[in-house]
């Protein structure tokens, strides 16, 4: 709970301090947050032969409600998983905005013959672009299924709610 509350606070003051004075929207100005987009980035192979990669498609249906389909590919030492969040994030200024949506997680290699475990979740949370290039966001993933994938893709570690903190630097 600790946690949870200085993580809030921390949030509060980043948006506090940098706020972006708004003026009007002009009515035939395009905004950043229409159109689509497609990013996508991987690791290179570790030592142990890890691999991790993900994509990322935006598409903003109007100026301030934007949809994102995300795909997470990582391989570990006992597994290999694939998963995907359906997001929508809805802005309530030109940076701060709430997000919400589903999220999906498969056992793809290295299950028991017949079973491919997987996991669903809802997410929901708030988010803060910093500048253009770097965002911060807060997320909370409830599961909402009973599953035998734990946490980093293993089944000796148990799932539990989770809350997290992330951020993304663009370069």
């Amino acid at each position: 709970m600790k946690v949870l509350v200085r993580s809030f606070l921390f949030m509060f003051v980043i948006v506090v301090n940098g706020q972006a004075i708004e003026e009007p929207p002009e009515k035939n100005q395009p905004s950043s947050l229409t159109g689509i987009a497609v990013t996508g980035h991987a690791y290179p192979v570790s030592a142990i032969g890890d691999v991790h990669k993900s994509f990322m498609v935006q598409y903003g249906v109007t100026k301030s409600l934007q949809l994102e389909l995300q795909g997470f590919y990582d391989t570990y030492i006992l597994s290999e998983r694939f998963r995907s969040s359906l997001l929508a994030k809805y802005y309530l200024n030109k940076r701060l905005y709430l997000l919400s949506g589903l999220d999906a997680e498969i056992a793809t290699k290295n299950s028991e013959v017949g079973q491919a475990p997987y996991r669903l979740g809802f997410v929901a949370g708030i988010g803060y672009d910093v500048t253009e290039n770097f965002m911060l966001e807060i997320k909370s993933s409830i599961q909402l299924n009973e599953t035998g994938i734990g946490a980093f893709g293993e089944t000796q570690i148990e799932m539990p709610s989770v809350y997290t903190i992330g951020s993304k630097w663009k370069f």
